[in-house]
C-alpha cells in the first residue's frame, strides 16, 4: 500500500475510532455499582481486523485518546480508566493476530490472562468465573482448522472465523479489566460471581457487531468485485500495461546503453 493511501486509512480509523466512543454503554452491571462496559470495545476489535495487530492497536490508543483530550477528562482520568485504554489496545492486538493467523500468540496472550486469574486469591474463590473464556479458547483450538479449511469455500465459516477472532480480542479486555479492577479496588469474589451468567451475553452481542461488518466488507465487496464481467478483461489489461512500461522504460534503456 503507497503511503498516502495508507495515511489516509490510518487516519480514517482513527476518525472512527473518536466518534466510536460515542456509542452507547452497557450500564448498571449486576452485582457491581457504579460500573459500566464501554462499547468502544467493539470498535477496538474491528480496528484489529482491520488493520491487524500493530495499526490496529495505534489507532485505538489514538481514537480514544484524541477523545478523551478533546472532552478534557484525559487527565483527570482514574488509573482503571487509563489501564482501559491499554485494554482497549489488547482487543485489537489479539483480534487482529488472529485473523492474521497469529494463533500461537494468540493463545500464549488469551490463556496468560487466565493463569494470572488463578494466581489472585479472588480467581481461586470465582474459580468459575472465567468458564466462558476457557469455553471459547477452548472451541478455537479445537475448531480452528475446520474453520480456516472451511472458510475458503463457504460465508458461514468466514463469519465464523472472524466472529472468533473478534470475540476473543473481546474477552481479552474483559479478563485483563476484571484482573486490573481487583487489583486497584479489591473487588470482593461475590461481584465476580454475581454476574457470571451477565457478562457471556454481554461480550458476545459487544463482538458479534464488529464480525458482522467485517463479514460485509470482506464478502460482499468481494462478491461485487468479482461479479464484474470485464474484472478479468481489467487484470490482464493491467498486466499488459504494466509489461508495455517494463519494455519501454527499462529494457530499452538496457539495450540502448549496450549499444553505445
Amino acid at each position: 500500500m503507497k503511503n498516502d493511501v495508507k495515511a489516509v486509512y490510518i487516519a480514517f480509523g482513527i476518525v472512527l475510532t473518536y466518534f466510536s466512543v460515542y456509542m452507547p454503554d452497557f450500564m448498571n452491571v449486576a452485582g457491581i455499582d457504579n460500573v459500566q462496559i464501554s462499547s468502544t470495545v467493539s470498535f477496538s476489535a474491528l480496528n484489529g481486523m482491520l488493520f491487524g495487530p500493530f495499526w490496529g492497536s495505534i489507532i485505538t490508543l489514538s481514537g480514544v485518546s484524541l477523545y478523551k483530550l478533546s472532552a478534557g477528562t484525559f487527565f483527570t482520568m482514574s488509573a482503571f480508566s487509563l489501564l482501559s485504554l491499554i485494554f482497549n489496545a489488547m482487543t485489537s492486538i489479539v483480534s487482529g493476530l488472529v485473523v492474521n493467523r497469529e494463533y500461537k500468540a494468540t493463545k500464549t496472550i488469551f490463556f496468560s490472562l487466565i493463569c494470572i486469574w488463578y494466581l489472585l486469591d479472588v480467581g481461586r474463590t470465582a474459580y468459575l468465573y472465567p468458564w466462558y473464556h476457557l469455553l471459547v479458547l477452548g472451541a478455537f483450538i479445537y475448531f480452528h482448522s475446520l474453520i480456516i479449511k472451511k472458510s475458503l469455500t463457504s460465508k458461514l465459516y468466514i463469519f465464523i472465523s472472524l466472529f472468533f477472532a473478534s470475540l476473543l480480542g473481546v474477552l481479552t479486555d474483559h479478563m485483563a479489566g476484571s484482573i486490573a479492577y481487583y487489583l486497584l479496588y479489591n473487588l470482593p469474589a461475590s461481584a465476580y460471581e454475581s454476574v457470571i451468567l451477565v457478562y457471556p451475553v454481554e461480550r458476545t452481542i459487544l463482538a458479534f457487531f464488529p464480525a458482522f461488518l467485517m463479514y460485509v466488507l470482506v464478502v460482499v465487496f468481494k462478491d461485487i468485485i468479482l461479479s464484474s464481467e470485464s474484472i478479468e478483461q481489467d487484470i490482464s489489461s493491467r498486466k499488459s500495461r504494466d509489461l508495455d512500461e517494463y519494455i519501454k522504460n527499462d529494457v530499452l534503456d538496457i539495450l540502448k546503453k549496450e549499444e553505445t
